[in-house]
């Protein structure tokens, strides 16, 4: 759920990790088992914790298709003087590498229903027109969206080569609503199914055949976004699962597939919390739907007790997914102050460990790429005088997003003797590059003694985010492996740290 303006409602989730405690004696028995005399006499310096880690590689889970965030809010993007310098930290290389971006189809296209061609731009106007000029302030707020996002989308393709590039519909146009004056799917207002199912689907593929001449392939679309929120007043459109199904089946996937676009993919449901996704998906017709999708938000009952923000504790779908991918395709944290520590950075990353190895999801996207203020719903804020300003949460994505690259797939990890230490661990299989992610959500520093099983590797090195760090991801020296093929390891209080390295 989000507002158009301001998201301030979202829903949570993320749950359970490998926790078992154990006395400082038996911690320093299991730590000389796995790397002797360097490793217990580590684990006794005051003020610092031990934990065992065990990593299996031949454990082969999840492929990871990558990470991602939202365009939007586009106009605010687009006007931004710093609009260049944010995309690179976004997509580039020398900021989170993301290679997922996600767009809206908006409502506000004109569309001519006779030849089914939406007018994705104002006519005479191009993304190079310049904000603040005469003709960018004759616009509209929508003509400037639409060019906005326009520029956004385009601009990454062409700049970053991002492969994944998809676009969600929050409501069909208003004329194809059973409540023609609404914008929100307030009082169960939804497509008029009885006149407007085939312009609907015909309205996104002409959307995505705008785009395509325009030189940006979209690589899918999503016809729902939240489709249970009947709550909100921001553009949204009621579905039940049972008319999703027919919608997609019937009428969005043929309508796709007449324009040629038979290898885009069909997203959905992308409800709000991912619980709701799990009821809303297991009861509908998901035989044309590829991608399966919900949001990383608190769940229902959380947000009627008025919690909001990141799920710390997403449960496993209990329907068969039929090895389709899932994702979340949305996330954020919208439950009250603006925190750019490492505080809001920890939420993000128990919940993402949480996704990735609880649930098992493929792709993570964040919610709002930046945002022209401070809030906790964007990875790049700006400050009053203009400045930037990078929240921790911005960090912790970096943990992934840069070191865990699409095709790598999830390997066994597990944490024996610390709850308050989170560990999940990827690796390229043609190439023997692997990446560790260990979350050290405690107060004080633990040293950590990782074990290898089906592989060897003769270094690692660390990257860190921490609260004491001013680097986003400071590079510690290279970590040689002790005698016996294992790897000592220190990670900071209230940190995050991906170790890289390369399987022998």
């Amino acid at each position: 759920m989000k507002n158009k303006h301001l998201k301030a409602l979202a829903l949570p989730v993320l749950a359970a990790f490998f926790s078992a405690s154990c006395s400082k004696e038996s911690k320093q028995d299991a730590l000389q088992q796995i790397t002797g005399n360097k490793a217990q006499i580590a684990s006794t310096t005051p003020g610092v914790d031990s934990a065992n880690i065990s990593l299996n590689w031949s454990q082969g889970l999840q492929p990871i298709q990558g990470f991602g965030a939202f365009a939007g809010r586009v106009t605010p993007f687009f006007e931004s003087a710093n609009r260049d310098t944010i995309m690179s930290l976004l997509w580039g290389s020398a900021g989170l590498q993301l290679n997922i971006i996600r767009g809206e189809i908006m409502y506000t296209y004109p569309f001519d229903k006779s030849t089914g061609i939406v007018t994705i731009k104002p006519a005479g106007t191009d993304i190079s027109i310049v904000p603040g000029s005469a003709a960018y302030n004759a616009l509209t707020d929508d003509q400037k969206a639409q060019i906005s996002q326009l520029w956004v989308l385009k601009t990454v393709k062409q700049r970053y080569q991002t492969p994944i590039a998809f676009a969600s519909a929050w409501t069909p146009p208003l004329y194809m609503k059973t409540n023609t004056s609404s914008v929100s799917g307030q009082n169960f207002n939804s497509l008029n199914y009885s006149c407007c199912s085939t312009d609907f689907a015909n309205y996104i593929a002409g959307f995505v055949k705008g785009y395509k001449n325009e030189g940006v392939d979209l690589w899918g679309v999503s016809p729902t976004n939240e489709p249970e929120n009947v709550f909100s007043s921001w553009p949204a459109s009621y579905w039940t699962s049972s008319h999703l199904g027919q919608f997609v089946s019937n009428n969005l996937r043929p309508a796709l597939n007449a324009q040629g676009f038979n290898n885009v993919k069909i997203i959905a449901s992308e409800n709000a919390a991912w619980g709701t996704a799990n009821s809303f998906l297991s009861a509908m017709d998901r035989s044309n739907v590829d991608i399966l999708a919900g949001h990383g938000y608190v769940e229902q009952g959380d947000l009627i007790l008025g919690k909001h923000g990141f799920n710390q504790n997403p449960t496993t779908w209990n329907y068969a997914t039929g090895n389709k991918p899932t994702w979340v395709t949305e996330a954020s944290d919208d439950g009250g102050t603006y925190d750019a520590s490492m505080t809001e950075g920890l939420k993000l990353a128990t919940s993402m460990h949480k996704f990735l190895v609880n649930c098992s999801v493929n792709t993570y996207i964040y919610w709002l790429g930046m945002l022209a203020f401070q809030n906790n719903e964007a990875l790049i804020c700006t400050k009053s005088d203009g400045t930037l300003e990078f929240p921790k949460t911005y960090d912790v994505l970096g943990n992934y997003s840069r070191y865990i690259k699409p095709g790598y797939f999830r390997f066994g990890s597990s944490v024996s003797n610390n709850s308050n230490v989170l560990v999940s661990s990827y690796k390229n299989p043609t190439t023997g590059a692997f990446s560790i992610v260990v979350t050290n959500t405690g107060s004080v520093p633990v040293n950590l003694a990782m074990a290898l099983s089906g592989f060897t590797s003769s270094t690692i090195t660390g990257y860190v985010t921490s609260a004491a760090s001013n680097d986003h991801w400071a590079a510690t020296a290279p970590i040689a492996a002790n005698s016996n093929g294992s790897f000592t390891a220190q990670v900071p209080a209230t940190s995050v740290v991906t170790f890289t390295g390369t399987a022998n």
